[in-house]
């Protein structure tokens, strides 16, 4: 991989990281536990992570009309970066 793409990467994914920072400092602790709440109830396993079909679930639980690929598209948004080479 050229290290200028390395760069780049490394570069989204501390903006990507920057970015979630930003928005949970932004929210009260009852706006946190809501969140926290919510987790539990779509990680049905308990496994501590979201797969697809749990938030799929968990979203049409709570009355989301989001389409698959809107769903697959927050997934790939939250999801880890892949590693750095």
């Amino acid at each position: 991989m050229k290290p200028a793409v390395v760069i780049l990467k490394k570069l989204t994914y501390c903006r990507h990281i920057f970015n979630i920072q930003v928005i949970a400092e932004s929210l009260s602790e009852e706006e946190i536990g809501g969140l926290k709440e919510l987790f539990k109830m779509i990680d049905t396993d308990n496994s501590g992570t979201i797969t697809f079909d749990e938030l799929k679930d968990g979203l049409k639980r709570v009355g989301s009309e989001l389409t698959e690929n809107e769903i697959q598209a927050l997934m790939e948004a939250v999801s880890a970066p892949p590693a750095f080479y």
